[in-house]
């Protein structure tokens, strides 16, 4: 037998969406100027950021080769400094001049998933505690011609292993109860 206390979580609801966390992480607001922001706080204290909209953040597109040269890595937060020896990377005199296979060095890996009714993808750092952890969702309604597409990122940077894998389990549980109502009439309309 264990005596150990089971996990609590709770519902935090931002209006647009709902997710649950862990019962100690909590809810925060920030003023966006183009889009809805805001996030939760862990009980780490880590920050995970949301930004709903039309100009939400793919990550994965960000995702560059951890190959630096001496201005690449001047340009590294000291942050990043710091977490860089424990990392796949390498250091080369001259980026346009060495044979290297980049895409052994990209910084994340991206899994396709369903979360809700939607399409996402799941974005991880290959190296872990270095870089974003957290998911895009690209259109939970309109369209990129009619320019009213309104799309989620939602991040955490440089979170250990066990929070990593507590902000994934509660991103696959967001609700988008008022868009996934607008994707079944679209789907079903031929829209």
């Amino acid at each position: 037998m264990c005596s150990c206390a089971s996990p609590k979580y709770k519902v935090i609801d931002f209006g647009q969406f709902k997710i649950t966390v862990p019962e100690k992480w909590n809810k925060y607001e920030r003023k966006g100027i183009d889009s809805y922001v805001g996030g939760i706080i862990t009980d780490k204290n880590d920050s995970l950021n949301f930004d709903f909209g039309r100009y939400s953040a793919d990550l994965s597109r960000s995702d560059f080769p951890m190959v630096y040269d001496s201005i690449g890595l001047a340009e590294l937060t000291k942050k990043e400094r710091q977490l860089l020896p424990k990392t796949k990377h390498l250091i080369v005199d001259d980026l346009f001049k060495t044979d290297v296979d980049f895409k052994e060095y990209l910084q994340y890996q991206t899994e396709l998933d369903s979360i809700d009714c939607f399409k996402a993808k799941i974005i991880t750092p290959r190296n872990k505690g270095y870089g974003g952890t957290g998911i895009y969702i690209d259109s939970l309604t309109g369209s990129k011609e009619k320019y009213n597409k309104i799309g989620i990122g939602f991040y955490g940077w440089y979170l250990n292993e066990k929070t990593q894998a507590e902000f994934i389990k509660a991103l696959k549980t967001l609700r988008f109860e008022k868009y996934c109502g607008q994707q079944w009439v679209m789907r079903n309309a031929g829209v």
